[in-house]
């Protein structure tokens, strides 16, 4: 069986129904990185691809198991790439689909906080893969935004005791947790590597789980809490720290977490990599 895997803008080709040893398949302005372990190749073809000599049929995409998506996190992109994850809704698992880029979402939103969406994933294959990574394969886009009494109940459904149970006891690298305090959310200014004079902004959080752990300096990665941080700070300019802090202790708080790529070379860490909160959601009281 031959699968393409066509990247950017356009479709993905699924696996050809026929296709043999000794067919031929045309690609121009496509690259093909090196074979990975298993000998499995890739094409990568972006929107100005021609494919050509096509002579077998090819599943279309609705003859394909596709998974509705309930999304707890959109994290800020970075290096043009975007973290997604969120749940089944089939089956109640995470799932992190890989290789989602801004360029993907430029002109469709096809993923949103807290709404539905239909897509098409296939197994990850790159080094070190996490229990959840999936490679993305299409979206249609979001479908359904959940409204307040469904997202208080889809919050609560999948809500974890502690970061230990997801991390440690779950043997996962996304949970759900809901703070049983919020001691602390701010702002860190940290000094970029490649220049002494420029800085990057991080929003991190104290707070104290459901097991009555305190957990100090988490980063924030979610994007939506970073534009009302942002929305917050030019709005009270002296004030804007305290003022999300008291928002986020009024209402009912929720954070996705999750575990970055465990191959840093940096050893001894409790849960194997980085923790971060790549969600904030809130349900106002």
């Amino acid at each position: 069986m031959v699968t393409i895997a066509i990247t950017g803008k356009v479709l993905r080709i699924l696996p050809f129904k026929e296709a043999k040893s000794g067919d031929e398949l045309s690609i121009e302005n496509a690259s093909v990185p090196k074979s990975r372990a298993d000998g499995e190749k890739r094409a990568h073809a972006g929107k100005y691809a021609r494919i050509s000599g096509i002579t077998t049929d090819i599943d279309p995409l609705r003859h394909a198991h596709a998974v509705k998506l309930t999304v707890l996190a959109v994290a800020r992109p970075e290096k043009g790439q975007v973290c997604i994850a969120g749940i089944d809704n089939g089956n109640g698992e995470w799932i992190r689909p890989q290789g989602v880029y801004e360029s993907d979402m430029a002109d469709v939103p096809l993923f949103q906080n807290l709404c539905v969406s239909t897509l098409h994933v296939d197994a990850w294959r790159g080094r070190h893969p996490r229990k959840e990574d999936r490679f993305f394969v299409h979206s249609t886009g979001v479908e359904k935004e959940l409204n307040a009494a469904e997202r208080k109940a889809f919050l609560e459904r999948h809500v974890d005791d502690s970061v230990d149970e997801v991390f440690k006891h779950g043997g996962r690298s996304l949970g759900l947790i809901k703070p049983l305090h919020i001691t602390q959310v701010y702002e860190e200014r940290v000094r970029t590597k490649k220049d002494e004079k420029s800085y990057v902004h991080y929003i991190r959080f104290n707070f104290k789980d459901a097991s009555g752990r305190v957990y100090r300096r988490w980063s924030c990665r979610c994007a939506a809490f970073y534009n009302a941080w942002n929305e917050m700070k030019n709005k009270h300019r002296w004030t804007y720290g305290w003022r999300m802090l008291r928002y986020l202790r009024k209402n009912e708080t929720y954070l996705a977490i999750g575990l970055t790529y465990s191959d840093y070379g940096v050893t001894k860490l409790e849960y194997g990599a980085y923790p971060m909160i790549v969600g904030v959601h809130v349900i106002q009281n």
